[in-house]
This record gives C-alpha cells, sequence and structure tokens, in this order.
C-alpha cells in the first residue's frame, strides 16, 4: 500500500511510532525458567550442572515442587541445604532488586523466601464457611494453593508477574548481564578475547575460511586417492582370482592326462603279457 501524503500513518508519525511497534513486535525471549527441585536427600549432580547452565542464559529461580508431601521443619531444612549447594557450587540464581524503595522491602522478603516451596492443583474444594479455593484434599484436610501459610505459590505469583517482570524483562535483554555473558562465552569458545573484535575478527573469520577451504580441498584429494586405490585393488584381486583358476584348470588337465598314461600304461602291460602266451604256444 502506498501512503498517502495528506494524512500520513501512524507509523510515520514521531509520537505514534512507539504505540506501532510496541503493537507488532512480539516479545519472544525467555524471562525467566522455574527450575523445580523434588524433595530428596540430596541434590543430584545432574541438577546442580543444568542449574549451572541455565544461569548463564536466563534468569533462574528455584522452586520446590510437592511441597506439601514433607513437614515444614524437614521443608526449612530442605531449602537451607538447597540454597548452601548453591553457593558452594557457585551457581548464580535470580535475586529480586532490592534498589527501588518502593518494592525493597517485598523484594527482601521474597528473596529470603527462595527456593519457593509451592502446590498445585486443578481442583476447587468447599470449605466450611462456604468459600471455595483451589486445593489439595487428604484425609485430614486440605492444602490450599494460594494460602500463604500452606505455601509459597502466592509470594511466587506476586514476584513473578507484579512486581518484577519489569526487571526481569530488562535484566534479560540487557546487554551487560546475559547477553554479555553469552557473548564473553562464545568469544572464548572460538579462541578470542574481548579486545579482539573489528579487523582482528575479520581476520580470524579470514583465516578460518582459509582453513575450511583447505581442508575440502584436501579431503576431495583423499577421496580420490582412496577411490584410486580402490580401484587397483579390485583390479589386483580379479587379476588373482583369474591366476587362481587358470591354475585350477591347468591342474585339472594334469590329473586327466596322468590318469590317460596310466590307463595306457596298463593297457600296454596287458597287451604284452597278451601276446608272450600266444608266442609260448
Amino acid at each position: 500500500l502506498r501512503p498517502s501524503l495528506r494524512n500520513p500513518p501512524r507509523c510515520y508519525q514521531r509520537h505514534g511510532y512507539p504505540t506501532v511497534l510496541h503493537a507488532t513486535w512480539l516479545d519472544s525471549a525467555v524471562m525467566m525458567a522455574a527450575f523445580h527441585f523434588s524433595i530428596e536427600l540430596f541434590l543430584k549432580a545432574l541438577d546442580l550442572v543444568t542449574l549451572r547452565e541455565l544461569a548463564k542464559r536466563v534468569n533462574v529461580i528455584p522452586v520446590i515442587a510437592k511441597s506439601d508431601t514433607t513437614c515444614k521443619d524437614e521443608l526449612i531444612r530442605f531449602k537451607t541445604k538447597i540454597i548452601s549447594e548453591l553457593r558452594s557450587h557457585k551457581i548464580e540464581i535470580y535475586q529480586f532488586p532490592t534498589d527501588d524503595e518502593t518494592v525493597a522491602q517485598a523484594n527482601a522478603e521474597m528473596n529470603n523466601a527462595v527456593p519457593f516451596a509451592v502446590v498445585g492443583s486443578g481442583d476447587f474444594v468447599k470449605k466450611e464457611n462456604g468459600v471455595r479455593v483451589r486445593a489439595r484434599r487428604y484425609p485430614w484436610g486440605i492444602v490450599e494453593v494460594e494460602n500463604e501459610q500452606h505455601c509459597d505459590f502466592v509470594k511466587l505469583r506476586e514476584a513473578l508477574i507484579r512486581t518484577n517482570v519489569d526487571a526481569l524483562r530488562e535484566r534479560t535483554h540487557n546487554v551487560s548481564v546475559l547477553y554479555e555473558s553469552y557473548r564473553r562465552e562464545r568469544l572464548r569458545s572460538m579462541h578470542m578475547g574481548d579486545g579482539d573484535t573489528g579487523p582482528k575478527m575479520v581476520e580470524k573469520f579470514t583465516l578460518q575460511k582459509e582453513y575450511n577451504d583447505e581442508f575440502a580441498l584436501r579431503e576431495v584429494k583423499i577421496r580420490e586417492d582412496f577411490q584410486r586405490n580402490l580401484e587397483a585393488k579390485e583390479a589386483e584381486l580379479r587379476q588373482r582370482e583369474e591366476s587362481v583358476g587358470f591354475l585350477a584348470r591347468h591342474w585339472v588337465e594334469l590329473r586327466r592326462l596322468d590318469l590317460e598314461i596310466r590307463n595306457m600304461h596298463d593297457e600296454r602291460t596287458r597287451l604284452l603279457a597278451k601276446a608272450v602266451k600266444k608266442m609260448k604256444r
């Protein structure tokens, strides 16, 4: 469509550009990853390795799943154990920011509640006062999902959706945090430093392309040599098979001739014996 000069679209107007851009641009970046721990006697090595790699790429918040399967004292000890293991292995999890005075106290309490002990349920239970709540029913009672005395689901929802969604988005897109960490790791894997950008990076990519081209030529030459040697070996084997066949046929012919010579010798002996008998008569 060709825009009209008398009535330009909103995207051509300076005040309307952010609105149009925000309406059409969808942010597909992963802002947060909730890593679920199951209540066990010890943390698995695989969980620690996975958590360390995830923390380099996304904001990680540890969560204890099915926290209603243990008592409160064991849950507190398990929380302390998780934090101790993460610190001993130098795994950096997401810390809710406390630099803003409006949310400093709330985020400090949420940081103290990490890892969040949550309970999930898709059922609604009617309490004695007639109120329907989302909960898990047991023979001894119910565990409410949205009751802070039963689990930390409300705190987790408050921290992620209502209080710190902008902070999570900002840290995800911030060049100096997650992206910068990824950039350093990528350069290190390419055997390059932070200062090896610009002309040095172009030089390294050019050198890498030359190595790749040289490797491709060597690969083609090796394949050709292999094919040539294979054909020569096959020809040699065919020649040997023909020689073996010729020798076999020659050996059969010799056996046949030897048999004929023996038969002729026996026939000669028989004829001589017969002639001698006639002469004696």
